[in-house]
């Protein structure tokens, strides 16, 4: 049964070992009947390979022998055919991924008799040239089948294509044109929910809006700065207490026990602000009590923050436009796969 799973053996030997399988089958079932008969299959019931060994024989609906199995007698598995030659760049193209699960150019030549060149200009839109392939060292392949070329992140794709067609025009141009056809929609600012301590914001946004709702002197803008750590996700304002006499930060947006640095700061972190009385014991020990007036205050101001945050965010045409097309290349880049992609 071995054998019959090889795709390579002549038809004659295919013959001899059927002739062989038909004689030692007759044999069995002269001496003990039907494999799938009541006291075989009690035999060989705990085998696994009993199922295997049972499906050589045809049985009806009532479990009645009909026929051998078509293995006695005929080629269960075809003969693999090696196709020598093709006409058409597409049946070379749809045999290199069939046979190899890659673009093979040699491969490809060899059915045509087409050389690399006349093969690209036929299957242009089909396969591109991989701007990233720079030899046959760096591991990247040189040509990629439409699906794959143009799904992903499309968007850097496509800047790495237009670089790539200011130097080779004629290599890269239908790079650019394929590309540039299947851009996501750009979303509009009414379609981007941002909040204050989005991680995509920049830090110099922040920092205007920071200087700009706290009116922050010119002075002390050189000492105040916004910081975010990769790492850790934390933002943090860096010189709090520096702006001190800012009525702004202070009283309007801050509190007597926390300014408006500090609550943008645990804003910025999308954590609530919260003041804390401490309390020492005969030991020295501090105990901290939540002071729910004062946190009520801070709160309270903290909302003035985001919703300040939230009107001046958008107002501004040239921000608006900076900010939906930085968000549209981090978040609104990718296209899925499709084996349509070329059309």
């Amino acid at each position: 049964m071995r054998t019959r799973r090889r795709t390579d053996y002549p038809d004659a030997d295919i013959k001899a070992e059927q002739e062989k399988l038909n004689r030692l089958y007759d044999d069995f079932s002269k001496k003990y009947g039907l494999i799938s008969a009541g006291a075989n299959n009690s035999a060989f019931n705990s085998d696994s390979s009993y199922c295997l060994l049972a499906s050589l024989e045809v049985l009806d609906d009532e479990g009645n022998f009909l026929r051998k199995a078509d293995m006695f007698s005929k080629r269960t598995i075809k003969q693999k055919v090696t196709v020598q030659s093709v006409d058409t760049a597409s049946e070379a193209y749809a045999l290199t991924l069939a046979e190899k699960a890659r673009i093979d150019m040699p491969y490809m030549s060899q059915l045509t008799g087409k050389t690399e060149q006349e093969l690209f200009e036929d299957l242009k839109g089909v396969i591109f040239l991989n701007p990233m392939h720079t030899s046959e060292e760096d591991g990247r392949p040189k040509y990629l089948p439409a699906d794959e070329y143009l799904s992903g992140n499309v968007r850097e794709k496509l800047a790495i294509a237009k670089r790539s067609a200011e130097l080779h025009p004629e290599d890269y141009g239908e790079n650019v044109r394929a590309l540039e056809a299947v851009q996501p929609v750009d979303l509009t600012a009414s379609e981007i929910s941002v909040r204050l301590g989005a991680t995509w914001l920049t830090l110099e946004i922040i920092e205007e809006f920071m200087f700009e709702l706290f009116s922050t002197p010119r002075y002390c803008q050189w000492n105040i700065h916004v910081h975010y750590a990769q790492y850790t996700g934390e933002w943090n304002v860096e010189g709090k207490s520096y702006d001190r006499s800012n009525v702004k930060a202070y009283n309007t947006y801050g509190t007597g026990r926390v300014n408006g640095y500090k609550i943008m700061e645990e804003t910025l972190n999308l954590r609530d602000v919260r003041i804390f009385d401490y309390i020492e014991d005969g030991n020295g020990m501090k105990t901290a009590l939540l002071n729910k007036k004062e946190t009520a205050i801070a709160q309270g101001k903290q909302e003035l923050i985001k919703q300040a945050f939230a009107d001046w965010i958008w107002s501004d045409p040239e921000r608006r436009e900076q900010l939906t097309k930085l968000y549209n290349e981090k978040f609104n880049s990718i296209r899925p796969a499709s084996m349509t992609a070329a059309t």
